[in-house]
């Protein structure tokens, strides 16, 4: 991991494809001085680091360890989830998956592990009987091993081509990187072109089916726009909503 400062700085203006001169108009300084700055010429002020983290969208994990760089303390704070300052998130959280019932909802982190999930996502996992229910990936990619995703090639390509967003917007991910390369990689996608998604549909469903009963659900995805916390602003909370009359009933119905 690069260390130096204006390292740093030089490697986010690359990932975001910017040159000195774009940086410094969107950090409102002179490129001469962003040139200073990647060459260790001139050492950045606290506010001066803020303000290119801004410009250069950096997640806040990787602000603070450009603040840490330029030997300032984090701006950030990196707290566990059940830290007592975190509860108005955790019971956020909480009323917006209790509030989406009878319909599946789940709280997912970076890595798209599941967090917390209300009791129609439970037991709609449980019915569909996918292993790997911890982590959202890894069941998508448990799914891929039977029927039970009817259009699992086009519900992986999307799932791939927001994985890809994030990794750019995260500057890069390991963990997320080695799920992409597994989507990417698999066999049911080796003849499929990346370009086979119809985006002319008014709605992308998933479409399960769920003892002969087929399911369609879209998903709406909400994260918290104002949470300062490094760990708690990567909770993304998703809600899934059915697309057509026989979903809503069976959700109704069976999970009422």
């Amino acid at each position: 991991m690069t260390t130096a400062f204006g390292d740093i700085l030089r490697e986010w203006r690359t990932i975001r494809r910017f040159s000195q001169l774009q940086l410094s108009l969107e950090a409102e300084i002179s490129a001469r001085h962003v040139s200073f700055l990647e060459s260790g010429r001139a050492r950045p002020s606290r506010a001066m680091v803020i303000k290119l983290a801004e410009a250069l969208e950096m997640p806040k994990e990787s602000a603070n360890h450009a603040m840490h760089a330029a030997g300032f303390a984090p701006v950030f704070p990196q707290l566990p989830l059940d830290a007592d300052a975190l509860t108005p998130v955790r019971s956020a959280v909480t009323l917006m998956l209790a509030n989406h019932d009878p319909l599946p909802g789940v709280a997912i982190d970076r890595h798209w592990d599941i967090i917390d999930a209300n009791r129609a996502a439970i037991a709609f996992f449980a019915a569909l009987g996918v292993a790997g229910a911890g982590n959202m990936m890894d069941a998508l990619i448990a799914a891929a091993e039977s029927d039970v995703i009817e259009n699992w090639e086009e519900t992986a390509l999307l799932a791939l081509a927001r994985m890809r967003a994030e990794i750019v917007h995260l500057g890069g991910d390991r963990t997320l990187e080695r799920y992409a390369a597994q989507v990417a990689n698999h066999p049911r996608l080796a003849d499929i072109d990346a370009n086979a998604v119809n985006y002319g549909q008014a709605v992308i469903s998933s479409v399960f089916n769920l003892s002969g009963r087929r399911l369609s659900l879209f998903t709406t995805i909400a994260q918290f726009g104002t949470v300062q916390d490094v760990v708690a602003s990567d909770i993304r909370v998703e809600l899934m909503f059915p697309a057509d009359a026989e979903t809503t009933k069976y959700f109704q119905t069976k999970m009422t």
